[in-house]
C-alpha cells in the first residue's frame, strides 16, 4: 500500500460502513457503497485539503474491494488518479480501467459506477462545476462541459499538469505555505482548471469559436489589471467585467498580446514587486515579503523570472 497522502488533513478513518458512506456522501455526493467480496473488511481513510474555494485535494482508500455508485456528480468534476491498486470506472457509456498509467475523469452530468480493487487508493482532485464551466464556455453557450473519461497519465501535457497537482499536495503536506496567500491560491486554482480544459479532451473544445478582433475588450481588462493588480482576479471575473465569455477573452488576449490574461496579470504584479523592492528598506523588508505580497508563491521561480526580466536578482535590487 502506498503511503497515505495529505495525512495531516485527516477527515476520517473508520472500519464502519455507515460512517464511511456518510463521510463520502457529505464531502462528495450520496452514493451506494458495498463490498465486492464476501469477507471484505473495510479500512477506510479519507484525507482532504482545499486549495481555495474551487479545488480540493483528496486521498481516499477503502482497503478492501468496494463498489461505489454515485449516479451523477451534479455539481462537481472529479479527476481520480490511482496511487495504489486499480479500479474499473464506468462513466456514461465508457469504461475506464484505471491504473497508475490511466486516470478517470467524471463530469457532473454523466452517471458514474466504480469498482475499486483491493488496496486501491486514489488521489481525487475535486473541481467545483461552476468554476470549470465558467472558464470553458463561449459567448451564449449554456451546454454542460463533458470531459473524455479516460486520462492517459503518460502524455507530456498530462504529466506536466500532474506535476502541478503534486506540487500542491507536497505544499499542503508541509504546512501550506504556498497557499497562505489568497492571490497564490486563486491563481493556482485557475492554472489547474485552465490546464485541465486545455489538455483533456472535452465538449467545449470541440466547438469551433469564431475569432474576431476585440481590442476594446483587451483594453478594458488591461485597465482592470493595472488598476487593481492586488485583487484576486480570475479569468471568469475579468471576462464578466469586460462583458464577454472567458474563452473569448483568452482568445482575444492571445491574438492581441500573445499571452493569456493571467500572464498579463503576473507581469503587472512582477512590475509592482520590482517597484516595492526598489523603494523598500532592506533592514525592514525581505524578498520573500514582497514576493508573497504579490502572489508569487514559488520563490525560486520568482527570482528566476525576475532575473530574466530585469537582469539582476531581486535580492540585488533590494540591497541597493
Amino acid at each position: 500500500m502506498a503511503r497515505p497522502l495529505l495525512s495531516a488533513h485527516r477527515r476520517m478513518a473508520t472500519t464502519d460502513m455507515d460512517e464511511a458512506r456518510h463521510e463520502v456522501a457529505e464531502h462528495f455526493c450520496p452514493h451506494l457503497l458495498e463490498p465486492t467480496g464476501r469477507d471484505a473488511r473495510l479500512d477506510m481513510v479519507h484525507n482532504a485539503a482545499p486549495i481555495g474555494s474551487s479545488v480540493t485535494l483528496n486521498y481516499l482508500t477503502y482497503g478492501s474491494g468496494m463498489r461505489i455508485t454515485p449516479g451523477t456528480f451534479d455539481d462537481f468534476y472529479l479527476v481520480k488518479v490511482p496511487v495504489a491498486g486499480t479500479a474499473r470506472v464506468r462513466v456514461g457509456s465508457q469504461v475506464v480501467h484505471s491504473t497508475r498509467n490511466r486516470a478517470s475523469v467524471g463530469s457532473p452530468t454523466e452517471p458514474v459506477d466504480m469498482v475499486w480493487g483491493e488496496g486501491c487508493a486514489q488521489l481525487l482532485i475535486y473541481f467545483r462545476r461552476g468554476s470549470v464551466e465558467d472558464m470553458a464556455r463561449a459567448d451564449g453557450d449554456s451546454a454542460p462541459v463533458v470531459f473524455e473519461p479516460a486520462m492517459d497519465l503518460q502524455t507530456p501535457s498530462v504529466r506536466s499538469w500532474l506535476r502541478l497537482v503534486h506540487l500542491a499536495v507536497d505544499d499542503v503536506e508541509s504546512g501550506g505555505a504556498l497557499f497562505g496567500s489568497a492571490l497564490a491560491a486563486v491563481h493556482f486554482e485557475q492554472t489547474l482548471i485552465s490546464g485541465l480544459l486545455a489538455m483533456q479532451p472535452n465538449s467545449a473544445r470541440e466547438v469551433e469559436q469564431p475569432t474576431r478582433p476585440c481590442p476594446p475588450v483587451v483594453r478594458t481588462v488591461v485597465d482592470l489589471i493595472e488598476g487593481q493588480p492586488e485583487h484576486e482576479w480570475t479569468v471568469v471575473e475579468l471576462a464578466r467585467r469586460a462583458g464577454v465569455a472567458p474563452r473569448t477573452l483568452q482568445e482575444a488576449f492571445q491574438r492581441e498580446l500573445g499571452m493569456s490574461p493571467l500572464e498579463r496579470l503576473r507581469r503587472t504584479r512582477m512590475e509592482r514587486a520590482r517597484r516595492d523592492l526598489v523603494a523598500a528598506d532592506a533592514t525592514q523588508t525581505s524578498v520573500t515579503d514582497v514576493a508573497v505580497r504579490w502572489g508569487f508563491f514559488h520563490l525560486g521561480r520568482f527570482a528566476q523570472t525576475y532575473r530574466a526580466r530585469y537582469q539582476e536578482l531581486p535580492s540585488t535590487t533590494l540591497a541597493r
